[in-house]
């Protein structure tokens, strides 16, 4: 059971570390701001043991490709090892995901989430994007903290020829070919102070020599006549007010670096009828438009939700917002159907994400609607381009 004290005081620290602010003489702040330069101290002290060799790195005989990012926080690590792995697919390998497994209750050790035909392990254990990831069916996923030996299991069993690394620009314990590095396009250094004053786990100084591509995700979108739906307009890039100084300073920290840019595509993955029963045949898209919508998610950037479904044309009636990786309980399904209720809503919507967690036995009162994100990148050929190019090398 969670601690009233410690979760107030654990949002005001999310609330501060999302600020740009200068600390008062003996404030929250100010300790936060005086524990990040330790943990500066610290990360900047291991990289520097590894460069050394007095830390070493392992590597493994096929190629790796590690998606991550420098800021703590949602930036859709997950969504782009699906469309990486689904690429890697299309070329004609054999890839295989391994993801840490946060919040899941495997412990030390590896194993299969799932071979691509079938599921071995459950989001609890799994944790929830490996699980999320291994419902899709479409690639092998496997699950361990320690990446080396996951990717043992994975040589082993799977035969892959590409491992895809989900949230690994961290653990430098394995080697790899490419490394991705992802930011949110709005805010790509938060405050630009580290942990736990800010976001950051490390500065772009400490990791511009290990990225090989940036990947900016969440890019603003232009629709309309000669631009396909979803694609990145390339004059607001250039002359938007969101792109602005903050934004070349960050280009010029990451001088030399590729760099790409994506948007999140929201669609309707699937829908789930009202009772127990088999999920409805997906309609067209303009079946959400205007429905009064109930959300609720527990994902690391729950607005980012909010705004996907407004872009779909759902009218969002309200949105109950969870922690992160939040397990839902039977009493959460009451409130949310009782919310539902009581403000009128004839769809209730939530992420993919949330929804592999959700038991299959729940009587939905309202059509329940799971929303799934897919990648759009500016320049889709140039990325494909640059990922075949270090394959070849």
């Amino acid at each position: 059971m969670s601690d009233p004290w410690f979760d107030r005081l654990e949002k005001k620290i999310t609330r501060i570390s999302d600020q740009e602010y200068n600390p008062a003489l003996f404030s929250l702040e100010q300790l936060l701001v005086m524990a990040s330069g330790l943990y500066r101290v610290g990360s900047d002290l291991r990289l520097r043991l590894y460069r050394a060799g007095f830390l070493k790195s392992k590597g493994l005989p096929c190629f790796v490709i590690s998606i991550g990012n420098i800021m703590a926080g949602g930036a859709g690590k997950t969504p782009m090892a699906i469309h990486i792995a689904e690429l890697l697919t299309k070329m004609g390998k054999r890839p295989v995901v391994i993801s840490r497994g946060y919040k899941g209750s495997l412990g030390t050790g590896a194993k299969i989430v799932g071979d691509g035909d079938t599921l071995f392990l459950d989001a609890r254990v799994a944790g929830d994007e490996p699980y999320m990831m291994a419902k899709r069916k479409t690639f092998p996923v496997v699950v361990g903290k320690d990446r080396y030996t996951a990717g043992k299991l994975a040589i082993a069993q799977l035969n892959p020829d590409v491992i895809v690394l989900d949230d690994a620009f961290a653990h430098v314990r394995l080697e790899r070919d490419l490394d991705i590095l992802l930011f949110d396009h709005d805010r790509p250094l938060g405050n630009k102070r580290m942990l736990p004053a800010g976001r950051l786990r490390e500065t772009p100084v400490m990791s511009k020599n290990r990225a090989h591509a940036i990947v900016l995700t969440r890019c603003p979108e232009k629709k309309g006549p000669g631009k396909e739906e979803g694609t990145v307009d390339l004059k607001q890039w250039g002359g938007s007010q969101r792109e602005g100084g903050e934004h070349k300073k960050f280009y010029s920290q990451y001088e030399g670096v590729p760099i790409f840019k994506s948007c999140h595509r929201p669609y309707l993955l699937k829908l789930l009828p009202r009772k127990k029963g088999p999920s409805f045949a997906l309609p067209c898209p303009d079946f959400l438009k205007d429905r009064s919508c109930l959300l609720f998610s527990g994902i690391a950037n729950n607005k980012s939700f909010g705004q996907a479904a407004e872009e779909l044309g759902v009218n969002v009636v309200d949105h109950l917002e969870f922690k992160d990786h939040y397990r839902y309980k039977r009493a959460d399904i009451l409130w949310i159907q009782k919310r539902a209720r009581k403000i009128g809503a004839d769809l209730i919507a939530t992420t993919e994400k949330d929804w592999v967690k959700l038991g299959c036995d729940i009587q939905w009162e309202t059509d329940l609607a799971v929303i799934g994100i897919k990648i759009k990148f500016e320049n889709a050929e140039a990325f494909e381009d640059f990922i075949k190019s270090r394959l070849d090398k």
